[in-house]
């Protein structure tokens, strides 16, 4: 691996790489935020209810499969080609998406374009640590999470009104302006570097990995709705990934380039990271995945204004990112803050376990902005934690190894809630559903007069968000007598169903937060390094292995 673009780098042009690495992830991020908030509205438009998760979970698949290959190439290649593909497959991706005519379609598509994010936020994180060293790190890491933040801000509000007065699919379309801007800024700003040798990558083990992830997420999207959870087809999906995952450990033992270096698990400052931001993507952005459904069902709210209410969060991460990312860098002490960050996180949650449909709107914003100081305080310390534990020459690895544990955790976490969303909801429905209501429904369907499947239609909680859907159902109701009786108590009771459903979300959602807190007291506290060089844990393993590598491609001093 060549010299890091910190040495070589004037300051003039470390910023305008700054810049253009920071536009990079804004593209990523804000498509993430806007789709979320036009969710019901695609479900309404689509269908495919059964499907919901697939929605989130198919981009953060590909994503999360796409991230360690591309953090050990990345390494050696270097970073600009790969931000730049991924900004092309995110382009085409993000039109695809806009045009999709079907859920099954549009999964299909979000999963391209997961490869696309995955490309991205790979890279960009490792660039950042091509640029400055971790002491000097914490500060501009701040600066990259308040960029995030800054496309959560204006991605609820900008989602909402697009999806409000232009449709759902301009949540994709925007993406296009964006990205024109982002490819020339990389193209021109961010140095290419070729590899000295020609490496052996391991695919073979990268694609152990992406199989056994896969294999894994569809023992827990399909485990309670298709088949079982004790079913042989669930139970076949789980030990085929941990044979998959045995492979993987063997490929990368024997191999000389392996994707992910089995010895870096040596190090008891990586492994507790990883664990902590695994532990942390299940509870915290699988939970928040399903807020806005409850905001737009339950309590009635417009895409626009579930945005405005959710938006607070980011305010609050792009403060406390900026000053912690500063407070860091000045004190080189980064512990106490995580422990910080992850006691906030904590009260939202627990908050986000009352929710009714008398909830007031203002009071899920207040706590929105406690999540979101919370998050802020820890993210960039867990990037920075992982990135300083180990030498320069892994920093991809690193990095990408940080993300790929965090959007994993993500995509069990999306999985596990959308079960328990599904599961409760249609439990609540059934059992709160007033008797008279039921009998007069199925009444009127026995006799003809309504639809057969006028009762089964309400097991969908963003029923009223589809208006030609719902029109309808009204109507035939109200042809019957006592059916807009019938019809106001069945929707009073989603509403009460989706606050049911959501409260058990956060339930698990507040027992993973306060594991992340148990699990922050023991991260061991390095000292940041002023350089390039390697860390106090990050020792070359011992035995053969490759000599150190030296600047400007020099022959590396020979072993005395």
């Amino acid at each position: 691996m060549g010299r890091p673009l910190g040495e070589i780098l004037n300051r003039r042009e470390r910023w305008l790489l700054l810049l253009s690495l920071m536009l990079a992830m804004f593209v990523g991020a804000i498509d993430q935020t806007v789709v979320s908030t036009a969710t019901p509205r695609i479900l309404a438009d689509l269908g495919g209810f059964n499907l919901l998760s697939w929605l989130f979970t198919s981009y953060m698949l590909s994503s999360t499969v796409i991230i360690p290959l591309v953090g050990k190439l990345s390494d050696t290649f270097g970073r600009k080609y790969f931000i730049l593909g991924g900004l092309v497959v995110f382009l085409f991706s993000s039109v695809a998406c806009g045009a999709a005519t079907s859920m099954p379609m549009l999964i299909a598509f979000r999963a391209v374009q997961g490869l696309g994010g995955g490309m991205i936020f790979a890279s960009v994180f490792a660039s950042i640590g091509d640029i400055f060293p971790p002491a000097e790190r914490a500060k501009y890491m701040g600066l990259f999470t308040g960029t995030f933040s800054l496309a959560s801000i204006l991605g609820p509000a900008t989602g909402g009104f697009l999806t409000d007065h232009g449709g759902w699919r301009w949540v994709f379309y925007i993406n296009v302006p964006f990205l024109l801007v982002a490819m020339p800024a990389i193209w021109f700003n961010l140095p290419a570097r070729k590899a000295a040798i020609r490496p052996k990558i391991d695919f073979i083990g990268a694609i152990l990995l992406s199989c056994s992830s896969v294999l894994l997420l569809l023992a827990f999207e399909w485990a309670g709705k298709r088949y079982a959870w004790g079913s042989g087809q669930i139970l076949g999906l789980i030990v085929s990934s941990l044979v998959l995952l045995g492979l993987f450990i063997f490929q990368e033992r024997r191999h000389d380039e392996p994707i992910l270096p089995l010895h870096l698990f040596k190090n008891s400052t990586f492994v507790l990271s990883n664990v902590l931001v695994f532990i942390f993507g299940v509870g915290m952005f699988g939970a928040l995945q399903y807020l806005g459904i409850f905001v737009q069902t339950a309590l009635g709210a417009s895409a626009t204004a579930s945005g405005v209410i959710t938006t607070p969060q980011s305010f609050g991460m792009l403060a406390a990112s900026v000053l912690g990312g500063q407070i860091i860098a000045r004190t080189g002490r980064y512990k106490y803050q995580t422990i910080l960050g992850c006691a906030i996180i904590v009260i939202p949650m627990l908050f986000f376990t009352q929710l009714d449909v008398g909830v007031v709107r203002w009071h899920i914003s207040v706590a929105m902005v406690l999540l979101g100081i919370g998050f802020g305080l820890t993210m960039p310390t867990m990037s920075l934690t992982v990135q300083n534990a180990v030498p320069y020459k892994y920093l991809g690895v690193a990095s990408s190894s940080s993300q790929f544990f965090r959007q994993i955790g993500s995509v069990f976490g999306i999985a596990i809630f959308a079960a328990i969303l599904t599961n409760s909801y249609e439990s609540a429905f059934t059992s709160d559903l007033p008797a008279e209501t039921r009998a007069t429904i199925e009444d009127a369907q026995a006799s003809g007069a309504l639809p057969p499947t006028t009762l089964e239609s309400f097991n969908d909680p963003t029923l009223a968000l589809n208006q030609r859907k719902y029109l309808s159902l009204q109507k035939s109701l109200s042809s019957i007598p006592g059916g807009e009786v019938a019809l106001a108590e069945a929707v009073d009771t989603q509403h009460e169903s989706v606050a049911v459903a959501v409260d058990r979300i956060f339930i698990g959602a507040s027992l993973v937060a306060v594991i992340c807190l148990i699990l922050s007291l023991f991260i061991k506290e390095l000292p940041l390094r002023r350089g390039f060089g390697a860390g106090p844990e990050a020792a070359r393993p011992p035995g053969p292995g490759p000599r150190p590598e030296a600047p400007d491609g020099a022959k590396a001093p020979s072993t005395p």
